[in-house]
Formats: structure tokens, C-alpha cells, sequence
């Protein structure tokens, strides 16, 4: 399928190097993606308010120009359309601030500076960019997640190395008379839906490239398995996850 097999509105897939999601408009700066671009300075190739949905898994960090890429994404979501992010938290060092292929910082407060009932105008900003907080989520490492969610609380603002990386869900202010749903409601469908979504990521057959004309579909071969003491105990110490909600 190429992008132009969808119909509005959209739902896009912005960091596709190396993963599609079926039924998405799978977009990155790699030429496997039905459309490539650089989103630090080319515009999305879609209409103001055309799309629905928007999510991007660990790509945000990576744009040069982070604040023209969350323009676009706005520019073209509806009012009260989703954006689901998947960022590495700020204060994670060996996999994150080492990285330097990841250029900015991220927390779950990062956003409230593009909330016109929080943050937003606090930077003499001139920029349109509205949008929500509804949900956020985080991977706790090793066995912090398991503390009482004071410790929690406080290890993450304190310390470094606590999170490893955290999903928030937002929803595009497009019109400020207008209401937009952030209650709880929402807040569980949209941590449902980024679940699917990760599930749903499909990598791209072994060397193939799609140069534009839309995802090349992986073999059937059936996953091996490992059974390795390495791979059972990290299967024990997945990160624990902590929801919260606005």
C-alpha cells in the first residue's frame, strides 16, 4: 500500500526506519517508508486537520528541529486528535544523555509548555502548538518500580537512571473555544490503543526497501527460540510500568 491508498483522515507513523504499522501512513527520513522526508525541514504532505491519529516511537529525540516537527504534527491533526510519543526520559545517562544521536530532553512535564492552561506563553514563544496531556507511563528500571509510589516519585525527580524511557498521550488544541476530551476515559482508551500500536509494529523483510511504494512484507518464517538464562531472567525484570493519568 502507498500513502496514496489512504483516506483521510489519516493515522501516521512518523519513524518508520525500521518498523510499519499496517493501515498507517508509515513515515521516515529512510527511503523504506511509503513517504519519505526530513521532518526537522519538510513539511508532512497532508492537509491542515486531515489527520486523526499520530504516533511515533523513539523519534522525536532524534529531529534536529523538534519544535517544526511538533508544529507539522499539529498543523495537520483534527481538533482533539492523538498523538501518542514514546521518549527516553530525561535523566536516563547510559543509553540517553551519552547518545548523540539524541539531541534533546524529554520528561512527562516537557508538554505542559504547549498547554494554554499551564504552561504555554511562559517562554514568549510564537508558535501555534497546542496540545494536552492526558496519560503518561513509565518504564521504571530495575526493581524501582516495585517501591511505594512516593519512592517512585521521588526517586524519579531526584535520581538518575530510574526510567528508562515513558509513553504520554496527547490530544491537538486546534481551537481554544473548543473543549477537548482529556478525562479518564480517554486516558484508558489511548493507553490501549499505544499498547496495539507497539504490537502492531511489523519490521521490513531482511535488505528490502520500499523507495516509496509502501511497506515490503516480512517472511513468514517462524520466531526461534531462545531459551538462554540470559533471555528468561530478562523476561522476569521487564520494567515495571507505573500509569498515570493527566
Amino acid at each position: 500500500m502507498s500513502a496514496l491508498d489512504h483516506k483521510p483522515p489519516y493515522e501516521l507513523n512518523i519513524g518508520a526506519g525500521h518498523t510499519y504499522i499496517p493501515g498507517f501512513v508509515n513515515i521516515d527520513i529512510t527511503d523504506r517508508a511509503e513517504v519519505t522526508l526530513d521532518l526537522s525541514t519538510e513539511g508532512l504532505p497532508f492537509p491542515d486537520d486531515s489527520v486523526r491519529t499520530i504516533v511515533s516511537i523513539a523519534t522525536l529525540e532524534h529531529i534536529p528541529d523538534y519544535l517544526f516537527a511538533l508544529g507539522e504534527m499539529h498543523r495537520v491533526l483534527e481538533h482533539d486528535g492523538t498523538l501518542l510519543l514514546m521518549l527516553p526520559y530525561v535523566t536516563l545517562t547510559e543509553l540517553h544523555l551519552v547518545n548523540p544521536y539524541h539531541l534533546h530532553n524529554f520528561s512527562e512535564r516537557s508538554f505542559d509548555l504547549f498547554d494554554p492552561a499551564l504552561l504555554k506563553g511562559s517562554a514568549a514563544e510564537d508558535n501555534d502548538i497546542a496540545f494536552r496531556r492526558v496519560y503518561v507511563e513509565y518504564r521504571y528500571m530495575n526493581y524501582v518500580g516495585i517501591a511505594p509510589k512516593p519512592v517512585r516519585d521521588l526517586a524519579r525527580r531526584h535520581l538518575f537512571n530510574v526510567v528508562r524511557d515513558f509513553d504520554i498521550g496527547l490530544v491537538a488544541i486546534k481551537d481554544p473555544d473548543r473543549p477537548v476530551d482529556a478525562g479518564e476515559q480517554r486516558a484508558a482508551a489511548m493507553r490501549a490503543r499505544m499498547g496495539e500500536l507497539l504490537r502492531a509494529r511489523t519490521p521490513y523483510s531482511d535488505g528490502a526497501a520500499t523507495n516509496g511504494s509502501g511497506p515490503t512484507l516480512p517472511s513468514a518464517a517462524p520466531p526461534s527460540r531462545d531459551r538462554s538464562l540470559k533471555t528468561r531472567l530478562g523476561k522476569r525484570l521487564q520494567p515495571y510500568r507505573e500509569r498515570v493519568i493527566g
